[in-house]
């Protein structure tokens, strides 16, 4: 990833976090901001992609979410210039941020470690197995509801900022593959009417 890139979307989170701090809350813990949900992916690119994102969080504050969520993504491509198609299950997690910094649109970052089953398969049978680990940054924005104490919604289009070659975001060549994400979450400590 541009380092440069990289600098410039790090001092956007951590200005949108100083803003966040002006604001007049009550300090502590809140059940009413622990948050859990799913993420589902589904992508279409010379290919299949479909996968889950369980995730559990909690609101910082009126912009700002983080958590840890997993992830479980199969994938399946067809070579362009052969008869083969490759397919793979990746498994992994990381901590995540959203920044809101409008009500109804985030700036989102997540860090993952993926482990992956990778199989190549011909007319003939599986030519090809293999297991491999990648690390991916998926940064994006999104749109959707947030209701602190209450539940999210949400949809999403992020790339993999980073260039392992085994990400689960990149096909066989290597070329970005877009995250199409739509998640909810319901919050469990919810305010009561």
């Amino acid at each position: 990833m541009n380092k440069k890139l990289l600098t410039l979307l790090l001092l956007s989170f951590l200005s949108v976090a100083a803003m966040a701090q002006d604001e007049e809350e009550e300090k502590g813990f809140k059940a009413s901001r622990v948050f859990v949900g799913s993420g589902f992916n589904l992508g279409f690119s010379n290919g299949f992609i479909i996968g889950l994102n369980p995730e559990f969080g909690y609101s910082i504050n009126q912009v700002i979410d983080a958590g840890i969520a997993m992830n479980l993504t199969y994938v399946t491509q067809r070579y362009q210039s052969v008869n083969i198609t490759a397919r793979y299950l990746a498994l992994g997690g990381g901590p995540f941020l959203r920044i809101w910094p409008i009500p109804q649109l985030f700036i989102g970052g997540q860090f993952e470690y993926n482990k992956i089953s990778y199989s190549e398969k011909t007319d003939a049978g599986i030519i090809n197995k293999a297991n491999a680990t990648a690390p991916s940054l998926l940064v994006g924005l999104g749109y959707g509801t947030r209701n602190i104490g209450r539940g999210q919604f949400y949809t999403s289009i992020m790339i993999d900022a980073m260039k392992d070659f085994n990400s689960p975001y990149r096909d066989q060549y290597g070329r970005i593959l877009p995250v199409f994400r739509t998640g909810f979450s319901f919050y469990l400590g919810r305010k009561k009417e």
